[in-house]
């Protein structure tokens, strides 16, 4: 066996899709439907269905978490940027070039993960298997795999294959592409994803950035980086637009007031325009004004803001008058995103109307509704499953858009309560 690293990602990519239908189509292909009710399912298609769609949005990142790894630790190696199957990792594989197989899983892909390990038992036993990313933090995968690594995931591959943890960080950005249909006219484009920012400073106990970091937050790149990584990402992904889009792929962009007012600063003189697109909470947003963010070539154009709640609010937005914060930045032209889940605990048939009222009462210009996910390595996770409370499910569904795998104090466990309020209430906003 040779000594190089292969990079690949387990996922499936009709997730990567605003469209429900395109999403739950995807699951029926799984052999999964003795875990929910089938005929309720193909129903609610049926009705979804019959109301017509003329707008989808797919976005295809190429393997974020490979890049990143591949990019900031000092052994050759591939990086595979579609999705693994058996047959791809079996062809590589047989090169005799890799001592290590990295494979970043989604719990959309976690099949695949066990069919690769599978593989790579049976037929390559000198390769040492890293699990990654959040489907890594199964129980299961740290019995599947030689290692897991966790947190910024480099530092630990550093140790793994005998490279100094404490070796500066490269930045990275990452292409992703996009394909959007309005009534049958696709447009395809290309966007570039920023990693700049290492975990989250709130730990709110049901993100995964929570499993990976607790609430520990770095910034280990510097305001001249960042703008030299958004120049050289927009050369390489997209030179001739006039207008290029950065996506700051972490769960607190933005957060670090100090390095970002920098970067907007540096930015100002860009060569081209540049609209930046993040998610980020109240808090900080609430410290810049509407000129940091926008005076430049490097303006704000999006913000996904993450409410999670109205009427039980989470502590990263207390204190903060989130209506006028929204008002103030779409005075500046940046559009406003609002996030919400529902199937909290305290949550029943009737005051998730009262939370859809609340929110539309923000007046954002846009909504995210999503269900209450079981993300492995949360606190939220771990005390479900101390109080019996998670479905012996396949870690596709624990995650799975409007499917519940949990029990709940109003709810039914899987698609048949959570599907129709989403559906239905979701449409309201």
């Amino acid at each position: 066996m040779g000594e190089e690293v292969l990079f690949t990602i387990a996922q499936d990519n009709n997730y990567n899709s605003v469209d429900w239908t395109t999403r739950l189509e995807g699951l029926q292909h799984r052999r999964l439907d003795r875990y929910y009710d089938k005929a309720f399912l193909d129903g609610f298609l049926d009705r979804i269905g019959q109301k017509g769609g003329t707008f989808s949005f797919n976005w295809y990142p190429h393997n974020a978490p490979g890049q990143w790894m591949a990019q900031n630790i000092d052994r050759p190696g591939t990086v595979i940027i579609e999705p693994i199957t058996k047959e791809t990792t079996e062809q590589e594989l047989a090169t005799g070039r890799y001592g290590y197989l990295v494979v970043a899983t989604y719990l959309s892909g976690y099949s695949t993960f066990r069919e690769i390990v599978s593989l790579a038992r049976a037929k390559f036993p000198g390769i040492k298997i890293v699990a990654a990313s959040v489907g890594a933090l199964l129980p299961e995968s740290s019995q599947l795999a030689d290692y897991v690594v966790k947190g910024s995931q480099v530092h630990d591959l550093r140790d793994i294959i005998g490279q100094s943890r404490n070796d500066p960080l490269k930045i990275v950005t990452v292409q992703s592409d996009t394909e959007t249909t309005v009534s049958g006219i696709i447009k395809r484009a290309n966007y570039s994803l920023l990693l700049s920012s290492l975990g989250c400073m709130y730990g709110c106990d049901f993100c995964p950035s929570t499993a990976q970091f607790g609430n520990e937050y770095t910034s280990p790149f510097s305001a001249i980086e960042i703008k030299e990584a958004i120049i050289a990402a927009r050369t390489k992904i997209a030179p001739e637009t006039e207008v290029f889009t950065v996506s700051v792929a972490e769960p607190q962009g933005l957060g670090n007031i100090r390095l970002w007012r920098e970067v907007f600063q540096a930015c100002r003189d860009l060569p081209f325009e540049c609209e930046l697109v993040s998610t980020t909470s109240s808090g900080v947003l609430s410290k810049y004004s509407n000129e940091e963010l926008t005076a430049g070539q490097l303006r704000l154009s999006t913000v996904n803001i993450g409410i999670e709640s109205m009427i039980h609010g989470y502590d990263k937005n207390k204190g903060i008058d989130i209506k006028a914060l929204i008002a103030r930045l779409q005075e500046a032209g940046i559009n406003v995103v609002v996030t919400a889940i529902l199937g909290l605990d305290w949550h029943t048939r009737d005051n998730i109307k009262e939370e859809i009222r609340l929110l539309k009462e923000l007046e954002a210009s846009g909504y995210i509704v999503a269900n209450l996910k079981m993300q492995p390595g949360t606190p939220l996770y771990h005390r479900y499953k101390k109080e019996g409370r998670l479905l012996a499910v396949p870690p596709e569904l624990l995650s799975f858009y409007g499917f519940q795998a949990f029990t709940h104090p109003e709810f039914s466990p899987g698609f048949n309560d959570m599907l129709p309020l989403l559906y239905d209430d979701g449409r309201e906003l």
